[in-house]
Formats: C-alpha cells, structure tokens, sequence
C-alpha cells in the first residue's frame, strides 16, 4: 500500500489490526501501552511519537520501507548496516 500521509498510514495499520482480529486493548497490551495510545494513533495519527508507531507496527509484525518517489519495492536498495 502506498502511504501518502499519517491518516493512509493509521488505515493501513487499522486494517491490518483488523485481518488479525485483533482488539485495540490486545494490541496494546503486546506491547505495554495503554489502549488509548492505540486509539490516538488511529484516529489522530499526526500526534503519535515515532517509538509508539514502531511499537505498534512490531506487534501487528508490519515493516516500515521507505523508497524513492515513483520506484518499486522490488528497486529498492536495501539497508544492511546494523545501527
């Protein structure tokens, strides 16, 4: 799915909650927030902090890419360096 703004990433992350069954409360308590954060992020994503957004994505097992405007997954070049 193409992400063009915080509001297509909640949907996207949303929907993806939602083909696991999981609850807002269920999410949150894999990863030891509360269930209003998860809320807040899908209905005013704008606002969320990076760390929750990566905590959200790592317990629907989602990945971030990020690629060059108008190149494919399939082009890009990826990162191998550990931080």
């Amino acid at each position: 799915m193409k992400v063009t703004s915080p509001t297509s990433l909640a949907y996207a992350v949303k929907d993806q909650r939602k083909i696991k069954k999981l609850t807002q409360t269920k999410t949150a308590e894999l990863i030891g927030i509360k269930q209003t954060t998860v809320s807040d992020f899908e209905n005013r994503p704008e606002s969320t902090k990076l760390e929750t957004l990566f905590k959200i994505l790592s317990a629907l097992d989602l990945e971030l890419h990020v690629v060059k405007k108008g190149s494919t997954l399939d082009e890009k070049k990826v990162w191998t360096k550990e931080w």
